[in-house]
């Protein structure tokens, strides 16, 4: 089982490294850091004779860079330098690396000031996302990892509807018993003349549903967040991972696309934007 973590070799880049690896560790994952080659733009500035010479200088240098990012990290895993190939644009690249690894996730670190930025400007990230058939791991700024005992926690989020349940079956092979726990969260929004014990009450079963899911020999747990009207989905989720110690979040998006998803507001991209944890994002498809 494989990770792909990708880096353009920034340091913001390489905030998601020691996420990523937290999670390999836990579910038994080899960790593969890769970083994208350009043969025209990144080899632009080496005196060679020929291209490909100039190519394999950087592939040299970059390969070295990355065993040198794994070690600061104390992280065991392979460098892998992805040559872009003619008509690829970078997240093919990734996409198609992650494909001859078998890769069961991504994780890249996100980019840009918001949600809107990255739709208008075509973030790597959501380009990823919008061509992925596997779960991407992304991270908002660079918050460190919370060393904890026990199984990593993984908060996953549902609404209710089929789109939600398309994060199950993309989530399988992470979710390894014993070294992997679940926490399934729906926000329930009050209903009018409704207690919060009512909500409650109401949205559990659709909730306990869901249990079947997930690979037995897993621990579950249940957590139904209650918000009024109008409130905030996402930062109710994002509370909820505070107060339950999440080491991440699992949510489905929504759409057809990734520009789609964030010019209507997806909570799960809103999520990803604010949450201190990283979010794993499932590309939503309607499961029965």
């Amino acid at each position: 089982m494989n990770i792909l973590v990708t880096t353009d070799g920034s340091e913001r880049s390489a905030c998601i490294l020691p996420h990523a690896a937290a999670l390999a560790r836990a579910v038994g994952a080899r960790l593969v850091l890769g970083r994208v080659l350009d043969p025209r733009s990144d080899a632009a500035g080496v005196t060679a004779e020929r291209l490909a010479a100039a190519v394999a200088e950087v592939r040299t240098r970059w390969d070295a860079e990355l065993r040198t990012l794994l070690e600061v990290h104390d992280i065991d895993g392979e460098p892998r330098v992805i040559e872009r190939r003619w008509g690829e644009d970078v997240p093919a690249a990734i996409h198609r690396a992650a494909d001859e690894l078998g890769a069961v996730l991504i994780a890249m670190a996100s980019r840009g000031t918001g949600a809107i930025r990255h739709a208008v400007f075509g973030s790597v990230t959501m380009g990823v996302l919008g061509r992925a058939d596997l779960p991407v791991m992304t991270l908002s700024g660079c918050p460190p990892v919370t060393p904890h005992e026990g199984p990593y926690h993984l908060l996953i989020t549902s609404d209710g509807s089929p789109d939600a349940r398309s994060v199950f079956p993309a989530l399988a092979p992470l979710l390894v018993p014993g070294r992997v726990r679940v926490t399934l969260v729906e926000v329930v929004v009050m209903r009018a003349l409704e207690t919060e014990p009512e909500a409650k009450v109401r949205a559990l079963p659709g909730l306990e549903a869901l249990r079947p899911r997930i690979p037995a020999g897993v621990e579950v747990a249940y957590h139904l967040p209650v918000v009024p009207p109008g409130a905030g989905i996402d930062t109710a989720i994002i509370e909820a991972a505070k107060e339950l110690g999440a080491d991440a979040i699992a949510s489905a998006t929504h759409g057809h696309s990734a520009r789609r998803h964030l010019i209507a507001g997806s909570t799960a991209l809103g999520v990803a934007r604010l949450a201190p944890v990283p979010v794993i994002l499932v590309k939503s498809a309607p499961v029965d």
